[in-house]
């Protein structure tokens, strides 16, 4: 086993399968951290081949080394800061022009490269034909056709990587940059850096800037970059035209380019200006209910079989201590059965993310209606992860982490709280089914549209508190064909993007299931016992009643009984758990919940009971996914923002209700 590691990047153009190649690559359990600094997800795997160390990183996926957003800059700057042995550049078979741009810009680093072509299979569909071996000679670098969804070209590539030290420069001089050479030349020397970076430098990218520092401050490296600016004008128009002519004579001597196909008569009706936000709008809504309702069997499944688990009689026959025995059974037995509980939906939003991303749609449904979704703040592709988040906020709030744009990412993942999900709709149906039940269709469309509205408040209150992410960046879009994504790195994506909620968020679920139970039988006297948890009048002592009745003044003047506030405490912990503690204080099953209701709760009571459950607050489970994504102090001041809007919703809800009723 050799002492040292070989460091390696995967670095890309977005779309171009980067991210299946390196889960296909990997064959183990992914490490995924955030980068300093930023939100940005890196994706990291360690491992061995024939006692060669390894270790593979996989960038953001980026046009050019010249950042435009904070994802692009976090690929930009691991690349030009060339801390790793080799880097590989994955591209599509299907756009060499966008491909063999990035990678001129990675070769000019004077680091050794190897290029992956992928999609080859869609790429020869199309007509494109490549000499291969003419382009890798020209380029002094392996060049390696793939097909990642099929495996194929990937053990090649994986024998590659353990060589990567061996793999020469390349033609670091691809393009020549004629009158700025001189210049390229003299402050490579002047900084003692690559060629690459000195026309980073001299192009003025604001991350190669950054990474030279004090050194700019050299009067000799002022001198030589004014120079340049002198003669050549705009250096960083120049370099790209440059570069992009090279590109061009790259593709006419070794890429055979097909025929443009012809747009298929489905992506006629995707993108028709008329028809096609509609057609997308419905299809993204047909394809989350069909996975949401193919779930809902196993949901119950599930739910029956942790029912059925004698943990009671288990637990009592070693533990005689009533508070330790309720501390397994009601506090560690309870966290674990509701993690458990969120599998079916993380794997149903993870199955749903997944799809659109591998089958093509995403681009499809994601074009047509672009435009509207930022005229009204939601961003680029958010609507397909609100969606998500009706069936659970939780596992929505993870997926955002494939969006590329970091500002869309933590925009999107602050708006998903606001969407009513499963547990809440429970929540508002039965109060729906008590007070309006002739108007019952109404109510299922009154939750979403108070959603709507909070999304629209929150997205224009984040475009103040986001401007240290960037400005808005609308996607480029390249369509890619419609295929059927049944193959194994489709099943890797659902089980990693599984597999990491699991991971990150698990064990602070189940700690802070136990922290609520201990708030659940403890008070200001002290700790009151398990019995606090099936009496109303003990629970009113408790720690979380206490708060319970702290929020009943607040509800109170819009006729909300404080039964209703003490219940919603609860759905802090979680929302399933509303009903129960609600027929607890009511002294009924859950099944007599709707005549209680109906006793107790007047209609513009309910109403603004309606609109204020919609989103008052997330689950803890929802909370410590969010505060991954976007960080504490975001979580914390969207979660008082949300409370506030709840609130002043409620209330204008129930003043709307009482003067139409009254008059």
């Amino acid at each position: 086993m050799r002492n040292d590691v070989i460091k390696v990047l995967i670095a890309g153009v977005p779309n171009c399968g980067k991210s299946t190649i390196f889960n296909e690559l990997s064959g183990v359990t992914i490490n995924t951290a955030n980068y300093p600094g930023t939100t940005v997800s890196i994706n990291k795997v360690e491992y061995s081949i024939d006692g060669i160390k390894v270790s593979i990183i996989d960038l953001p996926g980026t046009y050019s080394l010249r950042a435009s957003m904070v994802d692009e800059a976090v690929a930009a700057r691991e690349i030009l800061r060339g801390n790793y042995d080799g880097i590989v550049v994955v591209g599509s078979a299907l756009d060499p022009e966008q491909t063999l741009y990035l990678l001129i810009q990675v070769m000019e680093l004077g680091k050794p490269v190897i290029l992956v072509l992928n999609m080859m299979d869609l790429a020869s569909r199309s007509g494109f034909r490549y000499d291969i071996e003419g382009l890798s000679k020209a380029l002094g670098i392996p060049v390696l056709p793939t097909i990642a969804v099929r495996g194929s070209g990937l053990d090649v590539l994986r024998n590659m990587i353990i060589k990567i030290r061996d793999v020469g420069q390349g033609n670091v001089r691809v393009v020549n940059y004629d009158k700025l050479e001189k210049y390229i030349e003299d402050l490579a020397n002047a900084l003692g850096v690559s060629r690459g970076l000195a026309i980073e430098t001299l192009s003025d990218n604001p991350v190669t800037r950054e990474l030279m520092g004090n050194l700019l401050n050299n009067d000799y490296v002022r001198q030589i970059i004014e120079n340049a600016r002198k003669e050549v004008g705009d250096v960083s128009s120049y370099v790209a035209a440059m570069r992009w002519n090279a590109v061009r004579s790259f593709i006419n001597k070794f890429v055979l380019k097909g025929r443009k196909p012809l747009i298929s008569k489905y992506d006629e009706l995707f993108l028709n200006p008329k028809y096609g936000p509609i057609i997308s709008i419905l299809l993204l809504f047909a394809l989350a209910e069909t996975i949401f309702l193919a779930l809902e069997p196993l949901v119950d499944l599930l739910s029956m079989f942790l029912d059925s688990l004698p943990i009671d009689s288990i637990v009592a026959s070693y533990v005689t201590n009533e508070l330790i025995k309720s501390l397994i059974v009601d506090g560690i037995w309870s966290g674990i059965a509701t993690l458990i509980d969120f599998i079916p939906y993380v794997f149903g939003v993870a199955l749903l993310i997944a799809f659109i991303e591998d089958s093509g749609l995403i681009v499809r449904i994601s074009f047509p209606i672009e435009r509207w979704l930022r005229r009204i703040g939601i961003p680029s592709r958010g609507l397909i992860y609100l969606i998500a988040g009706s069936g659970c906020n939780v596992p929505a709030i993870t997926a955002t982490k494939a969006m590329p744009s970091t500002r869309d990412r933590v925009l999107t993942a602050l708006m998903i709280p606001y969407i009513p999900c499963t547990a809440r709709f429970v929540i508002i149906s039965l109060i729906a089914a008590a007070v309006l039940p002739h108007l019952m269709g109404l109510v299922v469309v009154l939750p979403y549209a108070v959603a709507l509205i909070g999304v629209i408040i929150i997205s224009s209150f984040s475009k103040v508190r986001l401007r240290f992410i960037g400005k808005s960046v609308p996607y480029s879009y390249t369509l890619p064909p419609l295929v059927l994504p049944l193959h194994k790195a489709f099943i890797k994506k659902i089980w990693h993007y599984t597999y990491e909620f699991l991971s990150r968020a698990g064990t602070l679920i189940v700690i802070f299931v136990i922290i609520m139970w201990f708030l659940s039988i403890s008070g200001p006297g002290g700790v009151i016992g398990p019995e606090a948890l099936g009496s109303p009048t003990l629970l009113k002592q408790t720690w979380l009643g206490v708060i319970g009745n702290a929020m009943a003044p607040l509800l109170s003047p819009i006729g909300i009984p404080w039964q209703f506030s003490a219940a919603l405490v609860y759905g802090y912990v979680f929302k399933e758990v509303v009903l129960s503690t609600l027929a607890l204080l009511y002294g009924v099953e859950e099944g007599g919940l709707i005549y209680a209701i109906r006793s107790f709760i007047s209609l513009p009571s309910a109403i603004a009971l309606i609109v204020f459950t919609t989103f008052y607050s997330p689950c803890i489970a929802t909370l410590i996914t969010e505060r991954q994504v976007v960080g504490l102090k975001l979580t914390v001041i969207n979660t008082i923002l949300q409370f506030l809007i709840a609130l002043g919703l409620a209330y204008v809800s129930y003043y709307i209700t009482l003067i139409i009723t009254l008059g």
